[in-house]
């Protein structure tokens, strides 16, 4: 090339190699259009998921809602059914625990509700629960209620106090729940069909199996054969003890119940016979 030719020609600096060597600016551009490249990029990926998840909860609402007309016509078909196969209610059972875990289509909030938060509130809680009732026998203790419902209402949360009151409202209105609190302080809903006699029964016929007899029950072991938690036993245990089923005997071992056998001992008669061995 002649120097006339390289006259026109950009003043470039080369290393010894023969490379060509940036200047500052030319090196502080090029980072800047790769970062740009790199933003552009992002932003792009970050629209096609939000395209994605917009996609995703438009199905989801579906599902939902879907769930919702088959959860009330589960409820109808149950209450209007009685008489089903075995094969027919495990179907059923399993359905139910499906929709239990879809959650609420529209829960209540008090931006919706306003002064009517609370009612509202009572309402719906009273018509979901009824299905966790039933595969629970029954009743369930409130702090567990109050997690599965938190659950199911997704980011629309409630607080305790909410719940609390929400529950308290049940009394006035005619649903098939009701709010408990035994003696202890502990506080359950419960099935207004739920009886506390075949509970008993059921206690009473554990306690007087023969390795009962020895070591007596515990919570635990209540708690395993009816299906429900511990805590929940022994508030039935101790309502056993209170109407004289069951004796309790506190040792290192724990609490434990026995089968009240004094119940069986006809006083009177005693009395009658210790009469009769003094007056002879």
């Amino acid at each position: 090339m002649s120097a006339a030719a390289a006259d026109w020609l950009p003043a470039v600096d080369v290393t010894a190699a023969g490379r060509p060597v940036l200047t500052a600016g030319e090196v502080e551009r090029h980072l800047v259009a790769q970062a740009d490249e790199t933003w552009e990029s992002a932003g792009q990926n970050l629209q096609d998921a939000f395209q994605d998840l917009n996609a995703l909860m438009s199905k989801a609402k579906e599902m939902m809602e879907l769930a919702e007309k088959m959860r009330q016509k589960l409820l109808t078909n149950s209450s209007a059914q009685s008489n089903s196969n075995d094969e027919e209610m495990g179907s059923k059972q399993d359905m139910q625990d499906w929709l239990l875990s879809v959650g609420i289509v529209s829960p209540v909030t008090k931006e919706t509700a306003g002064a009517l938060y609370h009612q509202q509130l009572s309402r719906q809680l009273a018509d979901y629960i009824r299905t966790p009732l039933e595969k629970a026998g029954g009743m369930m203790a409130l702090v567990d209620v109050y997690c599965l419902y938190n659950r199911a209402r997704g980011t629309e949360l409630i607080s305790p106090e909410d719940l609390l009151q929400a529950c308290s409202l049940w009394e006035k209105f005619d649903v098939p729940v009701m709010l408990r609190k035994f003696d202890s302080g502990v506080k359950v809903i419960q099935t207004k069909t739920h009886s506390d006699d075949e509970v008993f029964a059921r206690i009473s016929s554990l306690a007087q199996k023969e390795d009962a007899l020895q070591k007596g029950i515990s919570p635990s072991d209540t708690a395993f054969t009816l299906g429900i938690a511990p805590a929940l036993a022994k508030e039935h245990l101790l309502n056993a003890e209170s109407i004289g089923i069951l004796c309790r005997d506190v040792s290192p071992d724990g609490l434990r119940f026995y089968i009240n056998i004094f119940n069986e001992i006809d006083l009177q008669n005693m009395y009658i016979k210790l009469v009769v061995l003094n007056t002879t």
